[in-house]
């Protein structure tokens, strides 16, 4: 399943499913610049070790794709570096891999690693703000994030009322449109 959504100068497709390069073509046809959203449930845990020696080519193959469909691909994975876990989203642009974003925050104390930096990401349209799980729920990465970006992508693993609601909350206050991408659903705001 699909869904396209105008965010300020931005249109997102969001793919609901296991990724499915085939479909996903499909309904990206025409749509070139899009910003393709896959949540997490799309992709398996990706070894970073084992896509180094070439092993594994999950990244690659979303690196690929991004160039077939000319697009940029904002994928939640859950990534692992010599045995530590992380919460991430790949992100890809035409052809490149332009980078491994990692959940800054855990709350949860999960045993999953957090990096230290929040990421904003260029485009001809605009700057869009990233916050990826837990991130997307404190007001102090709103804070920082909001200033630099036109727009905030927010991507959640599982799916959370709760984060639905604080992002719409954190989204209001600072006066930012967003787009909030779960397993199961799609929530958005323009300005």
């Amino acid at each position: 399943m699909v869904f396209s959504v105008k965010v300020e100068n931005f249109t997102f497709k969001v793919w609901q499913g296991a990724f499915d390069a085939l479909e996903i073509e499909k309904t990206c046809i025409g749509l070139e610049n899009a910003v393709l959203v896959l949540p997490f449930s799309s992709m398996p845990e990706i070894d970073l070790s084992e896509e180094i020696v070439g092993a594994a080519t999950y990244m690659k193959n979303l690196a690929d794709f991004s160039k077939k469909i000319n697009s940029s691909i904002f994928c939640g994975a859950k990534t692992k570096s010599l045995e530590v876990r992380h919460i991430s989203v790949v992100v890809c642009n035409k052809g490149r891999l332009v980078d491994i974003a990692d959940r800054t925050s855990n709350p949860f104390d999960d045993n999953l690693g957090t990096s230290n930096k929040i990421k904003v990401y260029s485009s001809k349209k605009g700057k869009i703000g990233l916050l990826i799980d837990a991130d997307c729920t404190i007001e102090n990465n709103w804070i920082k994030t909001a200033p630099s970006s036109d727009v905030m992508l927010c991507i959640n693993r599982g799916s959370s009322l709760y984060a639905k609601q604080e992002v719409k909350k954190l989204a209001s206050t600072y006066g930012m449109p967003y787009i909030y991408v779960d397993e199961v659903s799609v929530d958005f705001a323009n300005s």
